[in-house]
This record gives structure tokens, sequence and C-alpha cells, in this order.
């Protein structure tokens, strides 16, 4: 017969018995670790089921900044809602730009949160440094599809969508390959916005002209007052008067 009293044995978990406390120390711990095996585990803490666990975990890669953005990248595909929607999340307020098409994605997602959230991301990295990485994507994108995203991304933000369509227009940008190039920091891509006055304004001034000298005063030949003799009755080297 069975003991009542003694449930069956569960799976150990040693996070679930930590304090607060604990739990900010191990993530923080993990955080200045930054090893192989400490980001995993960071990664872990991202999908973990507790609510505290996670925001700390989140706030841990804010700080990590683009070194840990990489390994969030499959999260957007990947793991419960809760896990896509954070990993969304900290993407766009760090404005990674490798995380485009991942994001674009993650809008159609069928729980409306995390579609959201994706969409929350996209506006953040194009109007941190993305804008031209996203026009790129769209523009790889069949007609009808590209019209819906660009008018998903104008209800929300009508400037940026614009500037994103502009950024389409541009052949050349749209033939890049090597997509790290692709930011809006790049001389390139602010050149091709703002043209010759962007040159102008980041090239070196022009060498300064001396002004023309400026003729003799009086007749012809005669020379200026200050070179005149001085009156008599002064001594030339004192310029004071004589007894």
């Amino acid at each position: 017969m069975s003991d009542d009293k003694h449930p069956p044995a569960r799976s150990y978990d040693p996070l679930n018995t930590r304090s607060l406390a604990a739990k900010r120390e191990y993530v923080r711990g993990l955080e200045q670790r930054r090893d192989t095996e400490a980001m995993s585990l960071l990664v872990e803490c991202l999908c973990d089921e507790s609510w505290y666990l996670r925001q700390l975990a989140e706030q841990a890669f804010l700080n990590l900044g683009s070194e840990g953005a990489p390994l969030l990248l499959p999260l957007l595909e990947q793991g419960l809602w809760f896990t896509r929607t954070s990993s969304a999340g900290i993407l766009g307020k760090l404005g990674y730009s490798p995380a485009v098409p991942g994001l674009l994605r993650l809008t159609e997602d069928e729980n409306r949160t995390v579609a959201e959230a994706a969409r929350a991301a996209l506006i953040a990295v194009g109007r941190s440094s993305g804008a031209v990485r996203i026009a790129h994507v769209l523009h790889r994108l069949p007609p009808d599809a590209r019209r819906r995203r660009l008018d998903d991304l104008a209800a929300r933000d009508a400037d940026l969508a614009e500037r994103i369509q502009r950024l389409m227009g541009n052949d050349e940008l749209m033939a890049v390959e090597d997509t790290d190039l692709l930011t809006d920091d790049h001389p390139v891509v602010r050149a091709s916005e703002d043209g010759v006055e962007w040159e102008v304004l980041t090239s070196p001034p022009a060498p300064k002209v001396p002004d023309e000298p400026q003729p003799p005063s009086g007749p012809q030949g005669a020379s200026s007052p200050q070179s005149q003799a001085e009156p008599p009755g002064r001594r030339k080297d004192e310029g004071l008067p004589t007894a």
C-alpha cells in the first residue's frame, strides 16, 4: 500500500527556492561573468515562468547591449509567448537592426501580445538606426505584403514609414549585400538622403583667402603719413623735442 502522506517526488528546481534578493544576485553574477555558460543561463532565465526572474534577465541583456543581442534572435521564433515578447522588447530597446527580419515575421504572430511587442520593437529600431534595414527587408517582399507592412508602420509612425519608403526608392542601397553596413549612421546612407547638402556640411572648411592689399593713400608715389619724416625739433630715435 502506498503512503498517502508522502506524495511522489518532483524534480528539484533551485531557483524556485531562492528569495528575491538571491535571484537578483544570481542574475547579477551571470551578467558580470559574461562567459558562454553565463550567457546561456541568462537565456534560460528569460524563458523561466517566473515573471520576476524574466524581468531581471531583461535588464541584464539591456546592460549587455549588442554583446548579448545575437542570443535573443532565435527566441523570436521559438519558446513560449512571454519569451518571444521579452526578446522582442529587448531588441527594440537596443535598436538592434539585425533583428528586423525576425521582428517583421513576428508581427504576424497568432498571439496578439507577441505581435504588438514586435510592432513596437520595429518602430524603436527604425527610430534608432535601423530604418534602412527595414527598407531593405521590405524591398524584398511581394508588393502586397510590402504594402501591408508599410501601412502597419504608418499607423504608428507616419514619418518613419515615409522615410522607409523613400529609402526603398534608392536602388544602390537596396542592392547592398553586406547588411551589416545598413545603419542609418553610415555615411553612404546619410548622403543618399541629404545629397550634396550633407556633403557640404561634413566637408572641411575652404581655406581662407587673404584680403587684397590696399593701395597707399594720397598722390601716387607719396608715402603714408606714418612713413613721413619726423617734424623738425624732434629726435628721431626718441621721439622727444630737442633742447
